[in-house]
């Protein structure tokens, strides 16, 4: 039948499961197609359908033999076939049909009136194979005699004579009683009990092989050789890489047995065990020469499975003595190298490049070392290859060579003089590390590329200079006081022109606040001792730098006998229960229409997953407030499991912090870093450390030192521009002072010194 699957017209819904997509635009089948799994079945009933009913007529797929015991009856019966096929609209290849024969080749068998004996074809491989020219020629062919002597009668009498020739004093020669013995071995090869016809009803197994010359292939049925094929290779199949050579052997039996095998489960038996994993991966995934061999084998149905290469011996022995090429496995090849070289010619480079990256690749002497360790095959162990291609050991089955080029996948190779330049195109536009790394290997590939890339970017001192800032650490929580007003954090805010201190428990979170007539030490220390003559002289003050950080200040903390903490410059975070304070402190200036009856509610609600309020906290009771209270609710009590309380509420702040922060590995003395100056990064050295957690003094190019946070400092690799001296003093940036006029103070302290 001409195109037998296109007789059968497919219904809507399964011409929509047939459609695919072109560069013009997306299509669907209306008939049957070939390739999908169903069409064997579907083709075979619909032929029955159509002919089985004829005396004479016996159809299997797309071919029908017409018998007879006569002319007459011969005629009779295809006239009946012609007919129906006119009827039904059913199409005949002309060049195909063989008419009023007295034997004809079906199914792989010549049927004639003798009966079903084999045809030539399925013999070829044995009847011509070539005269062995050593003792390791002859060993093949006896080996293959040996692992099919089960069916075979007086094995031993036929190759005693050639048994004779592997003896070790016994020099090789060929003479007339060795040539006899070895038309008697193929005789016995290629007829009954050894030889079988192939059984629709028994599994099939393919055993395959390809060496480095040749490939062999074998149908086996219960042990029974039913077919045997071998060819020779192209000289361009011959550079293949062996991964390539055994893909192309399991084409070549699958193409060549196309009529036993196709829409069957199939076992293939190859001594490659790579093609175990590589038939299963995405056909994406593939490089170019074996995704061209793969597509081919997407319409049969195989299993591969590893056999050790020493069972082998069928395939093993047709391999090696194999016939000459055929010229459809020249087309085959061709296809093949179209498909390659349509790939290189998509690099996107110029001829200058494309020809340059071939000639380093031809110099680079470990890349031709594993062009040929890829032609000769790898060894099982990765002890067995050479040093310099250790690298290359667990990709080994993704390499393939087109062109003078070498590509992993889809990805080119690129020689060691070129990967400079390389790593220059890719960081051009100063993309980060993960994208770079991304683009790269896309399209490119080296051993130890992502690295070079890390190393490259992480160098760059323009992507140093306008780099993100430092993601955030995890939260260091300050240890929770064990009394109230223990420990205090200040800091100074701003609010509709006014300036403002701001003083708050971190214990109780009560919160004091006071108008600043301006923000020198001297007046923040007069406000301070007013609040301290209220509660108390704390043990440890927080705050930032300025102006807590000036010789007064510290003179009336040794004077006052309470301990200092100054946060890192632009680290305001790290006393961030002050800034929380000043938040506070600023939204009730904003909305409250009376900012001191604000200031007395928020001290008597209570703190956010407490039970008590800062006055509570602070002085066992509450204070009464415009709002109706009860008496005994302003009765003095002294809150329980308010230690437990607090420690709670901490640990589920930091809980919810840390779930998106990453520690930052420390830095050491005298490493070159970068320090984060208005949003860009400058060259750095880190002088020395500072008391705070994840504080560093660091020094830079122009001889100035800051102490700054772990998170406003950038490990690099990259050294300044000049050589920093470390030196003793600590420069921080000086904020500029704006003299407020006088104001009402909220306490109106009295003024102190």
């Amino acid at each position: 039948m001409s195109n037998c699957y296109w007789h059968k017209k497919l219904d809507e819904e399964s011409s929509y499961l047939c459609a695919f997509n072109t560069p013009s635009g997306r299509y669907k089948f209306n008939r049957m197609p070939f390739g999908i799994c169903s069409a064997s079945d579907v083709a075979q009933k619909m032929v029955d359908d159509e002919f089985s009913d004829i005396p004479g007529a016996l159809a299997v797929h797309d071919d029908i033999i017409v018998s007879g015991a006569n002319t007459e009856e011969h005629d009779i019966a295809l006239e009946k076939v012609l007919h129906r096929a006119r009827e039904r609209n059913i199409k005949f290849n002309k060049k195909k049909i063989q008419l009023r024969v007295t034997e004809v080749k079906y199914l792989g068998n010549i049927v004639s009136a003798k009966g079903f004996t084999p045809d030539p074809e399925k013999i070829k491989a044995i009847v011509e194979m070539p005269l062995p020219k050593s003792k390791q020629d002859l060993q093949r062919p006896l080996g293959m005699v040996n692992y099919l002597s089960q069916y075979i009668p007086n094995m031993s009498e036929i190759t005693a004579p050639l048994r004779t020739l592997l003896k070790k004093d016994i020099q090789w020669f060929w003479h007339n009683e060795h040539q006899k013995a070895l038309e008697r071995i193929k005789k016995v090869l290629t007829s009954s009990p050894v030889l079988h016809f192939y059984d629709i009803d028994k599994p099939v197994i393919l055993q395959v092989d390809a060496s480095q010359g040749g490939l062999g292939a074998c149908l086996i049925q219960e042990g029974h050789p039913v077919i045997y094929a071998s060819r020779s290779l192209t000289n361009a199949e011959q550079h293949y890489a062996q991964i390539e050579k055994e893909l192309l052997a399991i084409v070549f039996a699958c193409e060549r047995f196309n009529q036993f095998i196709y829409g069957t489960q199939v076992t293939v038996h190859s001594d490659h065990k790579p093609l175990e994993a590589i038939i299963a991966k995405p056909l994406s995934q593939a490089p170019p020469r074996i995704q061209r061999l793969l597509i081919r084998l997407q319409k049969y149905h195989p299993t591969v499975k590893y056999v050790p290469g020493k069972f082998l011996f069928i395939a093993d022995t047709l391999s090696r003595a194999y016939l000459p090429e055929e010229r459809e496995q020249q087309e085959l090849n061709e296809d093949i190298e179209v498909m390659v070289h349509s790939m290189v010619t998509a690099i996107p480079a110029s001829p200058e490049k494309m020809a340059e990256l071939k000639e380093e690749t031809a110099n680079d002497e470990t890349l031709q070392q594993l062009k040929q360790q890829m032609v000769q095959g790898w060894p099982d162990r990765k002890h067995e290859i050479p040093q310099n291609l250790a690298t290359y050991w667990n990709i080994r089955h993704e390499l393939s060579e087109a062109e003078g080029l070498i590509f992993k996948d889809h990805q080119l190779v690129i020689p060691t003089a070129m990967r400079s330049n390389m790593l220059n195109l890719i960081h051009e536009s100063h993309l980060g590390i993960e994208k770079c790394k991304a683009r790269a290997r896309a399209i490119l590939f080296w051993p130890g590329m992502s690295k070079d890339i890390y190393e490259k970017v992480s160098k760059c001192a323009t992507c140093a200079t306008y780099r993100r800032r430092n993601q955030k650490e995890p939260m260091i929580a300050h240890p929770i006081p064990e009394r109230p007003w223990q420990k205090l954090g200040t800091d100074l805010c701003e609010c509709k022109g006014k300036n403002y201190l701001v003083v708050v428990d971190y214990y109780s979170k009560f919160i004091e606040t006071a108008l600043l007539p301006n923000k020198t030490a001297g007046t923040v220390i007069r406000h301070l001792k007013s609040i301290f003559a209220r509660h108390g002289i704390p043990e440890e003050l927080v705050s930032d730098n300025m102006p807590f950080n000036s010789k007064e200040f510290d003179e009336f903390a040794k004077e006052w006998r309470f301990k200092q903490t100054t946060s890192s410059p632009t680290y305001a975070q790290s006393n961030g229960m002050s800034e929380k304070a000043v938040q506070t402190v600023k939204r009730i200036l904003k909305k409250a229409d009376d900012p001191y009856v604000g200031l007395m509610e928020y001290r008597n609600t209570p703190v956010t997953g407490m039970t008590y309020s800062p006055s509570q906290l602070l002085m066992s009771r509450t204070t009464r407030t415009k709002i109706p209270i009860s008496k005994e609710l302003l009765l003095p009590a002294v809150p329980i499991n308010a230690q437990q309380q607090l420690e709670q509420r901490q640990n589920q702040q930091k809980q919810n912090y840390d779930k998106s922060t990453k520690p930052l590995p420390p830095l050491e003395i005298g490493e070159n870093i970068h320090l984060r100056q208005d949003s860009i990064w400058v060259p750095a050295t880190v002088s020395g450390l500072a008391p705070a957690p994840r504080s560093y003094i660091v020094t830079t190019s122009d001889g100035q030192q800051y102490r700054r946070n772990r998170r406003d400092l950038l490990k690099t690799n990259i050294p300044p521009s000049t050589i920093i001296e470390q030196t003793e003093d600590v420069g921080e940036e000086q904020p500029t002072i704006i003299p407020q006029p006088p104001d009402l103070d909220l306490q109106n302290p009295p003024n102190q010194g």
